[in-house]
C-alpha cells in the first residue's frame, strides 16, 4: 500500500499546492477586522466549493489508487457544503454555524481515514494532523460563543491559516531534493 500511496501524492502534489495557497487566501480573509456575516458565508462558500474541485481534480477514481477515496468524499462533501451555502442567500449566522461545523466534522473524518489509507505516503502524520484540526474546530463551534461573527470568522480564519500549513507541509514532502553537482571539469 505505500508504494501506490506515494505516487498518488506525487500526482496530486500541484493539487494540495493550490490547496494550501487557497486555505491560507481564505484564513487571511476571514480574519478581516469588519467582515460581515453575509460576506463570510459567501466566501466560505466559495472557498468550500474550489477546494471541493481541486480535491476532485487530482483524480483518484482510478481502481488502482483506491487508496485516495477519503479525500475524494472529502472533496465531493466540500462541493455539496459550498453549493449549499452559495444557493442559501437568508441564511442566519447560526444556520451557517451549523452548515460550518457539519462540513467540518466531515472533513475531519475523512481526514483521519486518509491518514489511515495513505499512512505511507504520509511520514509525519499531517492528514492526522488535519483531521484533529477539524475536529478542534467542530468543537469550538459547538460553544455558546459561536453565534458571535467576530468569535466565528476568527476562528475560520485560523483553522483556514492551519489547514493550509498542513497541506504545504504535505506538498513540500512530496519534493526530493537533489544535490547538485557543480564541480567543474
Amino acid at each position: 500500500m505505500a508504494e501506490a500511496s506515494n505516487p498518488l501524492l506525487q500526482e496530486c502534489r500541484s493539487s494540495l499546492a493550490l490547496r494550501s495557497g487557497a486555505a491560507v487566501l481564505f484564513g487571511i480573509a476571514c480574519l478581516w477586522p469588519t467582515i460581515a456575516d453575509a460576506m463570510l458565508i459567501k466566501l466560505f462558500a466559495v472557498y468550500a466549493f474550489v477546494d471541493g474541485i481541486l480535491t476532485l481534480s487530482s483524480g483518484g477514481w482510478v481502481f488502482s489508487r483506491r487508496s485516495a477515496w477519503p479525500l475524494l468524499l472529502g472533496g465531493c462533501v466540500g462541493v455539496v457544503i459550498g453549493a449549499t451555502a452559495y444557493a442559501s442567500p437568508a441564511m442566519t449566522l447560526v444556520g451557517f454555524t451549523n452548515l460550518l461545523t457539519a462540513w467540518a466534522l466531515a472533513l475531519g473524518m475523512t481526514f483521519t481515514v486518509a491518514a489511515a489509507t495513505l499512512r505511507g505516503a504520509d511520514r509525519d502524520y499531517l492528514f492526522l494532523l488535519s483531521g484533529i484540526a477539524s475536529g478542534l474546530f467542530a468543537r469550538a463551534l459547538l460553544t455558546y460563543t459561536a453565534a458571535d461573527i467576530v468569535v466565528i470568522s476568527t476562528w475560520t480564519g485560523l483553522y483556514g491559516l492551519t489547514i493550509g500549513i498542513l497541506f504545504l507541509k504535505l506538498t513540500l514532502q512530496q519534493y526530493q531534493l537533489v544535490p547538485l553537482d557543480l564541480s567543474v571539469e
